[in-house]
């Protein structure tokens, strides 16, 4: 929600204060959700997420065989034109706390565009260990809550872009309009210059008060409009809040504290393979992916002589995108779903048959995504607390195993000014007493899977890549088996 203060009047909702006139000032309140990220960070726990982005770096490469930096900085410069949170740091309102965005009147370019260089011979792993180095590293509050690391000297003449951006500025498809903003599907015949940026001047600590005390006014009469959205989510409702108070099984991914330090791993598959496996096998790609990762959860235990066949309530966290048409690119628009995955099942094929059902249920029968937006809406016309505090419990409480998040992202390839993107590998942060999270990101023919770790509470985030590698391979020769047929399968609702 934008506020603006033009000759002297203070606005918010519906609200109008006075006072002598003075240049317009402009503040744009969080959500309850995107303050609810800041509320859950703690020195453990960096609520970015993020991206390690790979391309050809022979086009931008010089005659003395370094990257062309002032050329990248300038045209990323010109791209922040079209995304002004990305110039905009935080502030919080005088004695009720709750967070707001105002221009930074000191943004330096520099400070979020970094550069450095991997040492020979600049392998996939040494990046992955930089990348884990750079992810762990809380982003600084008092500038925008962003950096991008540009990483040369990556084997096979590429360079990298480690990507951060707080949470409380995004969720995963606002992350595919920052990728809109940056890089563009072909070369770009002409280069923008960047634009004189002016910030707008910040309200003074008594117009953030009054402001917020008026939205909140405004917000509880609005509460009765809500009675009919209770009766539709009533179920959802009790699902989530029965779902979210309702610990998972005690296993390898969960544990009581995680230490500030992360490793980062990846991997990929063709998009059409993960396409034949549904086809052949039913069900839609979100429950591929969502098998895939089951049977590699079956798996890594297994292998640290932990007794699957027994495990009951083991659940992963699916974030679901709400984002209506025209809902804006910054800020979050995710309900959280919780389901139970059956990895005490040992047949692949009854086990992806199982996920269908969970899924099916989610989707059409506990309506938690309905029940999750309510939450989210009542809290945001009231107070942050409501949503922050059911976060908090649900993370003490340990009430999921995992988390796993798939966005869709664009099928055609894309450019950063004539470097070609070859491969982006999403980071998903992970909540207190997590241990691992998976993000999943589809480009340009690929499916690319990211795997956040704590590095002391689960060190073995390799292992676990390979298993899912041999799980999905299963399914390929399940599928390969088998006539290709067209799924009936109903869809699943676990992109966000």
């Amino acid at each position: 929600m934008r506020f603006y203060a033009p000759q002297g009047v203070v606005c918010s909702g519906a609200e109008a204060y006075h006072r002598p006139a003075m240049p317009d000032t402009f503040y744009e309140r969080l959500s309850a959700l995107d303050a609810t990220f800041l509320d859950v960070e703690n020195e453990a726990v960096p609520m970015h997420v993020g991206a390690v982005l790979l391309f050809d770096a022979r086009p931008l490469t010089l005659e003395h065989g370094g990257l062309d930096i002032e050329r990248i900085t300038r045209y990323t410069l010109a791209a922040l034109d079209t995304i002004p949170r990305y110039r905009q740091r935080l502030t919080w309102v005088p004695g009720l706390g709750h967070p707001v965005w105002i221009d930074d009147d000191r943004f330096n370019i520099n400070f979020h565009l970094r550069h450095t260089r991997l040492p020979l011979p600049g392998n996939e792993r040494m990046l992955k260990r930089l990348a884990g180095r750079l992810f762990s590293q809380r982003l600084d509050r008092s500038r925008p809550l962003w950096e991008f690391w540009v990483v040369e000297g990556v084997e096979n003449d590429r360079f990298a872009m480690v990507v951060k951006a707080h949470h409380s500025m995004v969720d995963g498809v606002a992350g595919v309009a920052l990728l809109q903003a940056l890089l563009q599907i072909t070369p770009p015949a002409k280069e923008q210059e960047p634009k004189e940026w002016k910030p707008r001047p910040a309200p003074s600590g008594m117009e953030l008060f009054r402001g917020e005390l008026a939205h909140r006014a405004d917000g509880i009469r609005k509460l009765s409009h809500f009675m009919p959205r209770v009766r539709d989510n009533i179920a959802g409702l009790a699902g989530v809040l029965g779902s979210g108070m309702k610990p998972a099984h005690r296993n390898l991914f969960v544990g009581k504290d995680i230490s500030p330090y992360r490793r980062f791993d990846w991997t990929s598959f063709p998009l059409a393979e993960v396409k034949t496996i549904k086809n052949a096998l039913g069900g839609t790609i979100n429950d591929v992916v969502l098998a895939t990762t089951t049977g590699a959860c079956r798996r890594f235990p297994e292998a640290h002589d932990a007794d699957v066949d027994a495990i009951e309530g083991f659940k992963a966290f699916l974030p679901v995108n709400t984002r209506k048409p025209g809902g804006g690119s910054t800020g979050n628009h995710v309900a959280m779903l919780l389901a139970e995955l059956p990895i005490a099942e040992r047949d692949p094929l009854k086990r992806l048959h199982k996920v269908v059902d969970v899924t099916t249920k989610l989707k059409k029968e506990s309506n938690q995504a309905g029940g999750a937006e309510l939450l989210e809406d009542v809290a945001d016309l009231t107070t942050k607390r409501l949503i922050s505090e059911l976060y908090i419990t649900s993370m003490k409480l340990r009430t999921y195993n995992v988390v796993v998040t798939n966005v869709p992202g664009p099928p055609l390839p894309l450019y950063l000014l004539d470097a070609p993107m070859e491969a982006i590998f999403p980071l998903v942060p992970i909540m207190r007493n997590q241990k691992f999270g998976i993000a999943l990101f589809s480009y340009n023919k690929g499916l690319f899977w990211g795997f956040n770790a704590d590095w002391e509470g689960f060190p073995d985030v390799h292992e676990f890549v390979e298993d899912l590698e041999a799980q999905f391979a299963e399914y390929q020769q399940l599928a390969s088996a088998r006539t290709p047929e067209v799924s009936t399968a109903p869809g699943s609702t676990t992109q966000g």
